[in-house]
């Protein structure tokens, strides 16, 4: 009788094979998760060209941008000067969104639940867009998070009209969209190139233990230093507000962060500020700050560019170019960047 032996893998051949796949395994992940990441970071540049373009496309036949936010009444007799429309809601039929814009009554604000404008809007209101999604953010487009794009109103630091009535008290801005104001490429005497007109940031996580940089603080005092123009009152009076934020923040007190529906225009909503460095510049820890009232982005005071990019955020400029500015910008010249008539020469190697 012929007895054949049979060979099989000892245990430690067995271990040196898991441990060579375990090791090429962990050689391999970070290199398909950069290639993803790589994806859809090409995919954020692109939906903020397609939103530059639609700019232009727009000021092509009105020779202005559109209204950071327009002015609209939520109910007969009824206006507000929050709530009312984006300049992403103004601009859709630019967008390739014709049916979208068709169905939008503009003679009325997109939102305002149990008011006349809610039922009159409700279905372009909760249309999500894939255009205004960040496919880095893995919160946008969910539980009405829909807005990962964002208006820049440059150093302007406060939140919205005084009134709703005397228009002489709707403020101006230093940055490319305002509240009820309308600005061409005639008013941006430091040229289009170098003025931001719109970045991204990270939506609000609105689970309990979601990451704070998708979290609003409030609540604050009263904000002294806030004024439409942080230039004016200097980095150290802006600063001593930010300390103010990040304590009230440190302890507890936060709450919905930035980028719900597309369709309303205001800070925290679609608008922010080119005030605090994108992603707090590693510093700060909040994405936004009512000062004085409300622990919420919405309406807030300073508002944050937010990115899950590496680095930095994505910004267009006002010209439709799309440019990376890193975390590690000078305040300075981020705050250069966000105005459009403020003199500055800035060199592009400066961010």
């Amino acid at each position: 009788m012929i007895i054949r032996s049979r060979r099989a893998f000892t245990l430690i051949e067995l271990l040196v094979v898991i441990a060579i796949i375990a090791v090429l395994i962990a050689l391999l992940l970070p290199a398909v998760q950069a290639a993803r990441e790589a994806a859809r970071r090409a995919q954020c540049i692109n939906n903020l060209k397609q939103i530059g373009l639609g700019l232009h496309n727009y000021h092509s036949t009105n020779n202005t941008f559109p209204l950071g936010a327009s002015l609209n009444p939520y109910q007969v007799g009824g206006t507000t000067s929050w709530n009312c429309w984006s300049a992403q809601g103004l601009m859709l039929s630019y967008l390739e969104q014709g049916a979208l814009y068709n169905a939008a009554n503009f003679m009325y604000a997109p939102e305002w639940a149990g008011t006349a404008a809610y039922p009159i809007n409700s279905t372009v209101l909760t249309t999500v867009i894939n255009t205004f999604l960040c496919p880095s953010d893995g919160n946008a487009g969910k539980q009405g998070w829909n807005s990962s794009y964002c208006a820049s109103q440059g150093t302007t630091t406060i939140g919205y009209p005084f009134s709703d009535t005397d228009y002489t008290n709707y403020h101006l801005s230093t940055g490319a969209f305002a509240y009820q104001r309308a600005y061409g490429i005639q008013n941006f005497g430091d040229g289009t190139s170098n003025t931001i007109a719109y970045s991204e940031f990270v939506v609000n996580d609105t689970s309990v233990n979601g990451p704070k940089k998708t979290k609003a603080t409030g609540n604050t005092g009263s904000g002294g230093s806030l004024t439409n123009d942080t230039f004016s009152v200097g980095v150290p009076a802006v600063q001593a507000d930010w300390a103010t934020c990040t304590k009230t923040f440190q302890g507890g007190g936060f709450g919905n962060g930035p980028g719900s529906n597309w369709t309303t225009g205001a800070m925290g909503y679609t608008m922010f500020n080119t005030v605090v460095p994108p992603n707090g510049g590693g510093t700060i820890k909040w994405a936004a700050c009512r000062m004085g009232c409300c622990a919420q982005a919405q309406h807030a005071d300073y508002v944050v560019a937010t990115s899950n990019h590496s680095g930095g955020v994505n910004v267009a400029m006002a010209d439709g170019s799309v440019k990376f500015i890193k975390d590690s910008i000078a305040i300075l010249t981020w705050w250069g960047l966000g105005t459009r008539n403020n003199g500055e020469t800035i060199s592009s190697d400066s961010y």
